[in-house]
């Protein structure tokens, strides 16, 4: 399946604790690739965070840069800015979690690149984080999944296989997962029951 291109137009930025030359070559880019910029000369409040899509910080600014203390950032995609190249300070830049970056000072190209690959890296990462979520979630319900079966066995007396495999085809039916029908049979044993013999009936 194809993917979208990244589109730039419309795209809200917040350019933290950035020099007055970064920030203006990066508004001169915004301007020409239609990115709405907020410029924070300090880091933002929460309030300051609503609205925005990714951020711009400089990674050198010593007004950010703390070796222990964690800066509250949002759920964003993040850019660093940095000319630095000192052990300490490249670790605390990465430990910032960032999606992408730049070295300073700004210039009229990379901007682009760099913001593609902030999307695109922070996009992945959401999916990655979501497919995580369900695998666990279902790991979760595999217990529900082994208690369903066993009472069918006893319920119905029927073998292992056969009892996952009715429970497989009464999910199809109903457009469930096998381990939510699982969850909803413990809920409702006898109901569940009748309907489970009618199915083995026909299909076993």
């Amino acid at each position: 399946m194809s993917r979208k291109n990244v589109q730039m137009r419309g795209l809200k930025v917040c350019v933290i604790g950035c020099a007055d030359r970064d920030n203006h070559h990066l508004e001169q880019q915004f301007s020409r690739m239609g990115i709405q910029g907020e410029f924070c000369p300090v880091f933002p409040n929460e309030a300051q965070f609503v609205g925005q899509q990714l951020l711009v910080f400089d990674g050198d600014n010593p007004d950010l840069f703390h070796p222990t203390n964690k800066l509250p950032w949002p759920a964003l995609p993040k850019i660093a800015l940095t000319a630095m190249e000192t052990p300490s300070r490249l670790q605390w830049i990465t430990e910032q979690k960032i999606d992408s970056y730049m070295r300073k000072p700004v210039r009229f190209d990379g901007v682009m690149t760099a913001f593609t690959l902030a999307l695109e890296s922070a996009a992945r990462f959401a999916q990655l984080e979501q497919q995580l979520r369900r695998q666990e979630e279902r790991l979760r319900a595999r217990k529900y999944l082994f208690s369903a079966q066993i009472q069918v066995m006893q319920s119905l007396q029927l073998g292992e296989d056969e009892a996952y495999n009715l429970l497989r085809l009464a999910a199809m039916a109903q457009h469930m997962t096998i381990e939510n029908l699982s969850c909803e049979f413990l809920n409702n044993k006898p109901s569940w029951l009748n309907l489970l013999k009618a199915l083995a009936v026909d299909k076993l």
